[in-house]
């Protein structure tokens, strides 16, 4: 069915893509604060295998002061010194670290040149952070940039590069952005996109025209990608107003002013006091300004409470109506939405929680729609507790069913019951949809991190409302809704071939398409699309971060590998009129999709014919830690903790030729900078004779885990 009904949508935010886990020593240095920890803290003194030793030192604050990095070299451990290094702060009068170097040491472990470094400075609302590092010439260049505006979203992004030969600084890659508000801290949401979208103002990316394009003045770079929103008030009316431009990589920065074009228009006619919309009129432009399609439009009503009434969508002209949806309220709440917050939300957009989706304005008493050209029609009611949350509701349909060959429509109606259940922090925990006439029922549960932030969504179908419940494979699901079957030899999206503009929009839960299209004369014209991978899970942080507190720095790893990796991850196709059908411009080398399977989350590499090449299965334990990554093409590591901690205790690297690499994690309790010398070791490797509890008393041997004295040491045992 179309279903435009809030009530009866399975939220379309279960497909939306959520932010690749960073990871935790990779933190920024204005995060940096000189306070002194209130409490013990638990950090790591050494890694340590059979050829390989990291020793770790921190200051008062609890960050890393040196990393020592030791070979063995005929039975010696020997410093490598192209890895230690040592490392400094600076903190203003207010606490905040404004720089942060790390120097070479040599042989005897004593500081030498700069390694790498990096400082912070505020300009007006923007906070810069740059970072330097040590090329082969034993010079120090800036290697990275990165501005964040007053919400602490990431808003301009420099990769730097250096030529040692022809001792040039130049950029490589360029980033700005601009929001209308935060942004960044919802970036593991499951609706991060939908909410970065509806806030992004402007979207930049530049670049040199190769790595020999030597220039540090960012208008030199050339366009890759580029959309800038512009909203503006003239007379009663605002105007959203979309610019892109041509021919990337042959426009510069600094003429995007001159070459960009208007794109799209929404043109929104305002009530009485200006607080609503209550008419708006979307139209495309191609790059001579023309109008491309049909306008749509869309006519709104609003009761005094600023609560959406009504939402009639126009093809063309405002005699023909697509669609009409229509509310009812059940009691007087009602958010308060600025204007533009109000648009969002006619947009689908703001959705924060899983229950924002059936309470954009308020808490509907019912809902209903309608599609004139083939008498699809839908309605649902609601029932609220008195605590202001959905309980459930009923819902019914009437919609044509098409045969293979899109002919024959026969009239059908659906119906059901919905029923939900909230987690302990009174967000939405699950939601079973109860088709009566089909006899299906469809649990949606939705997922949150430690942090009670909703991450994705897992999909069941039952036999009852109790179940039993079997996970769904949103890659071979079975859509309950009404999709109109076309015959197989259709292009891919093209399903309606009326006159006018088209939009496509689509998410398998494999693969997310978003483009367009234009119908003359019963011929497509001209038409694109791109395709990203769903993602609904991402990938576990590596537990060898996870040994410290997550504010404690540690070495920087370098990013521009995987910059240019996820910024490269969409597939462009382009209408090719003379073989009728869609035609791959554009790909990436590689992409990821990451997605929850059996209990376990699971990373697909697909190359650029959209094949999957490799496979990463991270199996987790029931305390969410991650316990082993299985490679498909042969390996695996494993990984074991210190009992009801997240601290790492080994890891067992096994290579495709069974070669195996074990790595130990030793610990100790730090008030600041002394250690009490806490070891944590398995118990079958605890064989030394002599024993003492805490109490002083020598045993034997342990009887139970806990903490013991052995030679002077004290020693966890498990």
């Amino acid at each position: 069915m179309r279903n435009s009904t809030l009530l009866l949508a399975i939220a379309s935010a279960m497909f939306m893509q959520a932010a690749p886990a960073a990871a935790q020593n990779n933190v920024p240095i204005r995060k940096i604060k000189a306070v002194k920890p209130t409490t013990e803290l638990t950090l790591l003194d050494r890694v340590e295998s059979d050829t390989h030793r990291k020793i770790y030192q921190y200051n008062e604050y609890g960050y890393i002061t040196s990393v020592m990095e030791y070979n063995k070299e005929a039975g010696q451990w020997v410093l490598d010194t192209d890895n230690s290094y040592r490392q400094e702060y600076v903190f203003n009068a207010a606490g905040q670290c404004t720089a942060r170097t790390s120097f070479n040491v040599d042989k005897a472990g004593n500081k030498t040149t700069e390694k790498n470094k990096a400082k912070v400075e505020v300009i007006g609302d923007t906070t810069w952070e740059r970072y330097y590092k040590e090329y082969p010439d034993s010079t120090t260049h800036i290697s990275e940039a990165y501005a964040y505006d007053q919400w602490g979203n990431r808003v301009e992004e420099i990769l730097y590069g250096y030529d040692s030969y022809n001792r040039k600084e130049f950029i490589r890659r360029y980033k700005k952005r601009e929001y209308s508000g935060p942004v960044d801290i919802y970036a593991d949401n499951a609706n991060y996109t939908s909410i970065e979208r509806g806030r992004l103002l402007y979207d930049l990316t530049a670049k040199g025209q190769d790595d020999y394009h030597y220039t540090m003045n960012t208008n030199e770079l050339y366009v890759d990608e580029f959309r800038k929103i512009v909203w503006q008030t003239e007379n009663d009316k605002l105007y959203k107003r979309e610019y892109t431009c041509p021919n990337y990589l042959q426009i510069t920065v600094g003429s995007i002013e001159r070459e960009m074009w208007k794109s799209s228009e929404s043109e929104f006619a305002l009530n009485a006091d200006g607080t609503r919309p209550v008419r708006e009129t979307m139209r495309s432009y191609d790059q001579t300004g023309e109008v491309t399609g049909d306008n749509i439009s869309h006519s709104y009503t609003w009761d005094n409470l600023g609560r959406l009434l009504s939402d009639i969508r126009y093809n063309g002209s405002t005699s023909e109506i697509s669609y009409k949806d229509e509310y009812t309220y059940a009691d007087d709440y009602a958010k308060k939405l600025s204007l533009r917050e109000a648009i969002e939300a006619l947009d689908g957009g703001g959705q924060i929680y899983p229950e924002d989706e059936f309470m954009q304005f308020g808490h509907p008493a019912t809902s209903s729609y309608y599609y004139p050209d083939d008498g699809d029609k839908g309605e649902s009611t609601y029932e609220w507790n008195a605590n202001g949350q959905l309980i459930g509701g009923k819902w019914t349909e009437t919609y044509k069913e098409y045969d293979s060959n899109n002919d024959n429509p026969t009239t059908v109606t659906d119906y059901g019951e919905i029923r939900v259940g909230y987690n302990a922090d009174g967000h939405l925990a699950w939601k079973i949809d109860h088709s009566i006439s089909e006899n299906e029922f469809i649990k949606i549960e939705y997922l949150y991190n430690k942090k009670g932030v909703w991450t994705s969504e897992a999909e069941y179908d039952g036999d009852s409302w109790d179940g039993p419940w079997t996970k769904e494979d949103w890659s071979k699901a079975r859509a309950r809704k009404r999709l109109a079957t076309r015959a197989a030899t259709a292009p891919k999206f093209i399903d309606d071939m009326r006159d006018g503009y088209h939009y496509i929009e689509n998410n398998d839960g494999v693969w997310n398409t978003n483009g367009n299209y234009e119908v003359s004369a019963g011929v497509v014209t001209h038409g694109y699309y791109q395709q990203t991978l769903a993602s609904n899970a991402s990938v576990p942080a590596n537990p060898q971060y996870n040994y410290t507190d997550p504010l404690m720095p540690l070495e920087r790893e370098d990013e521009e590998d995987a910059e240019y990796v996820t910024s490269e991850t969409i597939w462009y196709y382009d209408w090719n009129t003379d073989k009728d059908d869609w035609e791959l411009l554009g790909y990436p080398t590689e992409a990821q999709r990451v997605y929850n399977k059996d209990g376990n989350i699971v990373a697909d590499t697909y190359n650029g014919n959209q094949t999957i090449v490799s496979t990463i299965t991270y199996r987790l334990d029931d305390d969410g830690r991650l316990i082993e990554e299985i490679y498909s093409k042969g390996g695996n590591i494993t990984y074991e903790y210190l009992p009801g901690t997240d601290y790492l205790l080994e890891s067992v690297e096994t290579a495709a030729d069974n070669s195996r690499n074990v790595c130990h994690y030793y610990y100790s309790k730090h008030n600041y900078v002394d250690p009490t010398g806490i070891e944590s070791i398995k118990r079958n490797d605890a064989s030394t004779p002599v024993w003492y509890d805490l109490q002083g008393r020598r045993i034997t041997t342990p009887t139970s885990k806990g903490i013991y004295i052995v030679n002077g040491k004290k020693v966890m045992v498990r």
